[in-house]
């Protein structure tokens, strides 16, 4: 059996055990599974376009630029379907 969860608001079986002396009881997370994909995959292009500002410093900047831009379009596309989901609740 897989024991590692779909999305972090999910617990990994038997995580509280051992160490922590936990009692199993695992508190949810305050983010729906589809508000945290849209952070998580927003977080990404964010990254994303940090890294190839990064590459450009080392040669070829036009290629990094290009990239950049297409990372940015989807990271803005991803902030406004974030913004509606979290003014929706």
């Amino acid at each position: 059996m897989d024991s590692t969860p779909d999305t972090m608001s999910q617990p990994v079986e038997g995580s509280m055990n051992g160490a922590g002396g936990g009692d199993d009881t695992w508190f949810e997370s305050p983010v729906d599974d589809q508000t945290y994909d849209l952070l998580m995959a927003l977080a990404s292009k964010l990254e994303a376009i940090d890294t190839y500002r990064s590459y450009a410093e080392d040669g070829d900047p036009g290629l990094w630029q290009e990239l950049a831009q297409d990372e940015r379009r989807h990271a803005e596309r991803l902030y406004g379907a974030l913004r509606e989901r979290i003014a929706v609740r």
